[in-house]
């Protein structure tokens, strides 16, 4: 008689390992600006608006070094207070997009800055 193999307790999907991302999300809120999906918690993602603009709703934005969309040489901002949102509210990834190593740390720093608060 032939033995039962056993098969693995995780689906595909909670063994694979979270990679941050560029999508831009389709809502009321967001109106399409590119976001920066660093987590996800369930059904939302965790994420940071990517801007064009020096300030948001009166809030002065972080300005980057290098605007994380290819071939765009305009200054981009990042928003300083991260935000969560349903999944459903995003597109596709964003191909292509990235942070130059300067901006890295700024982004790390204002992820963690807001994670020690809670």
């Amino acid at each position: 008689m032939a033995k039962k193999k056993k098969t693995a307790t995780k689906s595909a999907a909670e063994n694979k390992r979270f990679q941050p991302h560029f999508r831009k999300a389709y809502n009321g809120k967001f109106t399409g600006h590119p976001q920066y999906v660093y987590d996800e918690q369930g059904r939302e993602y965790k994420v940071l608006g990517i801007t064009s603009s020096p300030k948001t709703n009166g809030v002065l934005n972080v300005r980057l070094e290098h605007n994380p969309e290819p071939n765009n040489p305009k200054t981009a901002y990042v928003r300083p207070k991260p935000d969560s949102e349903n999944k459903g509210a995003f597109g596709d990834r964003l191909k292509g997009w990235k942070f130059s190593e300067s901006d890295k740390k700024k982004v790390r720093t204002i992820i963690d800055t807001h994670n020690k608060k809670k």
